[in-house]
C-alpha cells in the first residue's frame, strides 16, 4: 500500500503546476576561467518507464529502493534514475542518482540504490526518471 501511494504522490507532483524544470540549485559564483565544471544531467522526465518500484527501510532506518525502468521509445536512451527520502518542497535535500546508459529499443533494466540518503525520516520515498542526452 505503501508503494501505491508514493507512486501516487510522485504522479500527482509530476502533474502539479510548474515548470517541469528541475529546481536549480541556489546561485554561486562561476568557475574561474580553465576550471573543470561538471553540470547536472539535463533530461526529460519519463515516469511511464518506472514499474515495480519499492523504496523501504530495512531495520535499521536505512532505505533501498528498487526497479524496473522500459526503454519505450525507437531509440537508445540513457536513463537517470534519483531517489530521496523527505518532505515535498522542502529545501533541497540529499539525494542518490544513478545512471542506466544505453539500453536498447524496448528492452527493459532493473535498478538498485542501498543507502538511500534520508532528509527528513517523517517524509516518503521520492522517485525521479529521466532520459538524458
Amino acid at each position: 500500500m505503501r508503494f501505491a501511494a508514493v507512486a501516487l504522490l510522485v504522479v500527482l507532483s509530476a502533474c502539479s503546476g510548474g515548470s517541469g524544470e528541475p529546481e536549480k540549485a541556489a546561485t554561486t559564483a562561476p568557475p574561474s576561467a580553465g576550471a573543470p565544471t561538471n553540470p547536472p544531467p539535463t533530461g526529460t522526465p519519463a515516469p511511464e518507464a518506472l514499474s515495480r518500484f519499492r523504496c523501504e527501510p530495512d531495520g535499521t532506518g536505512t532505505y533501498t529502493a528498487t526497479g524496473a525502468l522500459k526503454n519505450r521509445s525507437k531509440a537508445i536512451v540513457t536513463f537517470q534514475v534519483t531517489v530521496n527520502v523527505g518532505v515535498p518542497g522542502a529545501a533541497a535535500q540529499p539525494a542518490m542518482t544513478k545512471q542506466l546508459p544505453k539500453i536498447g529499443a524496448g528492452d527493459s533494466v532493473t535498478f538498485e540504490l542501498t543507502k538511500v540518503p534520508v532528509a527528513d525520516p517523517s517524509g516518503a520515498c521520492h522517485v525521479q526518471v529521466v532520459t538524458t542526452k
